[in-house]
């Protein structure tokens, strides 16, 4: 009886089969929720972006009575810093929209899907005129329940 214990070691094939399916089985869970997970935090980031650049809008607003026309207006001038003193420098670089599919969480707690449809924020003209566009459409706009991306 000694030998028989003591020359047992490992595992059977048969515990290393289930270790392995309720590894599977896991993996089969948690995947797609981190895949979410990454395209809500797309989502996040555009909606926090363009709240930024509608602060720094609304303050330059605040201090020189007039809307900004160009980027540069609110922004460093330079790669280098250097800020030209005729401009409020309100943002230290102009965000970069992230890529892929974003969601974002409508004002009425419906998930929305946002397909990238720019490479980079702008200054809205028009209707939207003094506030941060992505493509075309403000942050009321992509939040909107009726929005079609």
């Amino acid at each position: 009886m000694k030998n028989f214990i003591k020359n047992r070691k490992g595992f059977t094939l048969v515990e290393l089969v289930v270790v392995i399916a309720i590894l599977g089985i896991l993996a089969g869970l948690a995947i797609p929720r981190f895949m979410d997970a990454t395209a809500t935090a797309r989502g996040a980031r555009i909606v926090a972006d363009m709240r930024t650049i509608d602060s720094a809008i609304m303050i330059y607003n605040a201090k020189t009575g007039n809307l900004p026309t160009t980027i540069a207006q609110i922004t460093t001038d330079a790669a280098d810093g250097t800020v030209n003193p005729t401009t409020f420098k309100l943002l230290a670089a102009w965000p970069t929209p992230p890529t892929g599919t974003a969601k974002v969480t409508a004002s009425n707690g419906s998930e929305i899907t946002i397909t990238p449809t720019a490479t980079e924020y702008g200054l809205g003209t028009g209707a939207n005129v003094g506030r941060a566009v992505y493509g075309a459409k403000t942050i009321d706009q992509l939040l909107a329940v009726t929005t079609t991306p």
